[in-house]
């Protein structure tokens, strides 16, 4: 579903922040991106997105090729939902008005029907359809930037650290959402997060990186059983037997 190819990509006249990455990810599939602080997993997800264009390289959805395409033509022609790490929502709108700005392009009744199907998916967001979004708690917010992206119902879901600024319990709550769209929509979820073990108990399959090109990749199951993945990228300790 996404395949990316030897990219290398960086901002302006900058040095490469990538230096060459591979990545796949395939339909009814998490795929999750870790690493360190300035590896490049932001770049890595904006560069496949459609924010950033990559320097050398290629990346096809469904075997086309959309290297150059921006990230609003990916959303509206190739079935791309895209969730930003922050400003995710508008807080002056109610909760309705930001899950409708999703399904501009869509007809009023496939709208209407979109709309009616995720309210009876997230019932917290159905009560609170008619709050301004700055009322909801961080966790109600991550859910209503999700549920907009999904009203166009997208093929590729693309998410930059969903649990960024979260509660333990909401960052739960948002992970259990995440895999609940994979199994149910069967999407392709490609996702750039920090809380690695959380992120790994809902993945199928990650990618570390490391100073811009892929160090470890595995599934996601292997990667937490693996003492040298616990204690270079997870913080975790490798006990002696």
């Amino acid at each position: 579903m996404i395949e990316a190819k030897d990219i290398r990509a960086g901002y302006g006249d900058g040095a490469d922040i990538l230096t060459g990455i591979s990545l796949s990810a395939d339909r009814r599939e998490i795929v999750t991106i870790l690493g360190p602080n300035g590896c490049g997993k932001s770049t890595l997800l904006k560069t496949i997105a459609g924010y950033v264009r990559p320097r050398a390289g290629s990346i096809t959805f469904g075997g086309t090729d959309v290297t150059a395409v921006p990230i609003h033509e990916k959303v509206r022609h190739h079935k791309v939902g895209y969730v930003p790490q922050t400003d995710n929502v508008f807080g002056t709108l109610t909760v309705a008005e930001n899950i409708l700005l999703g399904a501009r392009q869509l007809a009023k009744a496939e709208k209407e029907k979109r709309f009616a199907a995720l309210m009876d998916q997230y019932p917290a967001l159905a009560g609170k359809k008619n709050r301004k979004a700055s009322a909801l708690s961080g966790g109600e917010r991550q859910i209503l930037s999700l549920a907009r992206a999904l009203i166009a119902g997208p093929e590729i879901l693309l998410l930059d650290e969903p649990s960024a600024g979260l509660s333990p319990l909401m960052m739960h709550e948002v992970f259990d959402a995440i895999g609940a769209i994979r199994d149910s929509e069967g999407m392709c979820i490609l996702m750039v997060e920090q809380n690695a073990f959380e992120a790994l108990g809902i993945a199928d399959r990650a990618y570390v990186l490391s100073l811009g090109q892929v160090a470890m990749t595995a599934k996601a199951s292997d990667l937490l059983e693996d003492p040298a993945m616990r204690k270079l990228y997870l913080g975790g300790e490798v006990h002696a037997e």
